[in-house]
């Protein structure tokens, strides 16, 4: 079977397909017009041999329909491969279209003496007209591209899902702007997903504060009445966790305002050794249950102009990761400094450290890397999210140094 016989099967084959899917376009898509390609060879008739749509050779047009492989036909001289098919409206039915295709052997032969005459006579134009369209070209398609790449790395550097694929102005519509397209059309679905995701966060955080807050004060009061050890063992039970959803909740809260952009910051002059004074002296019962160390060591004068409560949420945060982490008879020391207009805060530990699989990963939310030592100090992973959430706010950084069994190293820069 030669190329040609393959060709015309192929179509027809093709057009058979888009029939027995019942796509409505398939006869548009092989009208015989200057614009189809696709299917010149192809022309489609009823059951009865009727002529509907596509390619129509007046020389052939009375040959009788038959199945089976493709045929030469001779007309008047002339030399056509011929292939039918027929397609049944749906199994069973004797109704249904006769699919043709057509191919003239003599305009085949014709086109390639031409196109072999043609070659040999303006290869060096074309080799010339190549290099030169080349350039022009690859020049064109790769701005779309730098294009892609440049918004793709703004997202990833930024974070900034809002950004675009910026169009090339009066590009040709070809594969790589319709691409552009796509992506941006994909954007804007992930965006919107985002931002439902966000809603509904914050939705659900506001509408917990109230029966968490109901729960916390019922099993405050069962506390204070617990008629023996068993029911205030119970009730005990009943605030640690209550007291647990309602820090998950305040966190949510204050990360899904962040998201949104609806977290204000009330900016005052805050005086670093008072705050780290309050955050120390918070945790000072839970670390001396390990008989662990706590040291402060600010410069005189380090003041930032930040929110007081929130950068006090961040201290108490990492303090109190450091003491439930840190080992028995360790120390955690919390130091911080100001120099040319910067200031530098850090929170460090001899405790149990971060493996190194882990350090890129414990910013994300609700990622755990311990989940038995976790649940034992009922973390839910918002902790360093909301963390570096806050200190971005600011304007600031925050990195971390860790080694397991050595200890860790929160470092703020603002």
């Amino acid at each position: 079977m030669d190329n040609m016989e393959k060709d015309i099967i192929l179509q027809v084959a093709q057009v058979s397909e888009k029939i027995g899917k019942r796509q409505e376009d398939v006869f548009y898509s092989i009208d015989n017009n200057d614009n189809n390609k696709e299917f010149k060879n192809v022309s489609i008739y009823n059951a009865n041999g009727e002529y509907i749509v596509g390619q129509y050779i007046y020389d052939i047009a009375n040959i009788e329909f038959k199945e089976g492989r493709p045929r030469r036909e001779t007309v008047d001289g002339k030399d056509y491969i011929v292939y039918d098919m027929f397609k049944r409206s749906a199994p069973g039915e004797s109704s249904g279209f006769w699919i043709r295709g057509v191919e003239s052997v003599n305009s085949v032969m014709f086109l390639w003496q031409s196109a072999f005459i043609i070659i040999l006579v303006i290869i060096p134009l074309i080799l010339l007209l190549t290099a030169l369209g080349g350039y022009y070209i690859t020049k064109k398609a790769f701005l779309t591209v730098n294009n892609i790449i440049k918004t793709a790395n703004d997202i990833s550097a930024q974070n900034d899902i809002s950004r675009r694929i910026e169009m090339v102005p009066n590009a040709k519509k070809d594969e790589l702007q319709h691409l552009s397209v796509t992506l941006n059309k994909m954007l804007d679905k992930i965006e919107n997903l985002i931002v439902q995701e966000k809603q509904f966060t914050s939705d659900a955080s506001h509408e917990l504060r109230t029966p968490i807050s109901v729960i916390l004060a019922q099993g405050e009061y069962l506390l204070d009445i617990a008629a023996d050890e068993k029911e205030k063992e119970l009730a005990q039970n009943i605030v640690a966790k209550a007291n647990q959803m309602s820090k998950l909740v305040s966190r949510l809260l204050i990360l899904s305002r962040i998201d949104q952009n609806r977290q204000r910051l009330v900016k005052e002059q805050v005086d670093i050794g008072v705050l780290v004074d309050i955050a120390i002296d918070s945790m000072r019962e839970l670390a001396a249950q390990k008989h662990i160390s706590l040291s402060a060591n600010v410069s005189d004068g380090t003041v930032v102009d930040a929110d007081e409560s929130l950068l006090l949420s961040v201290l108490t945060n990492l303090i109190s990761n450091a003491v439930k982490y840190g080992k028995e008879f360790g120390y955690v020391e919390v130091a911080a400094s100001k120099a040319e207009g910067t200031t530098v805060i850090t929170v460090k530990d001899n405790g149990i450290g971060i493996a190194k699989e882990h350090i890129d990963k414990i910013w994300r939310r609700f990622y755990r890397v311990d989940d038995v030592r976790n649940d034992e100090y009922g973390s839910c992973g918002l902790g360093l999210a909301m963390v570096k959430s806050i200190i971005k706010l600011h304007g600031g950084t925050i990195s971390v140094k860790s080694e397991p069994g050595k200890g860790t190293e929160f470092r703020i820069t603002l």
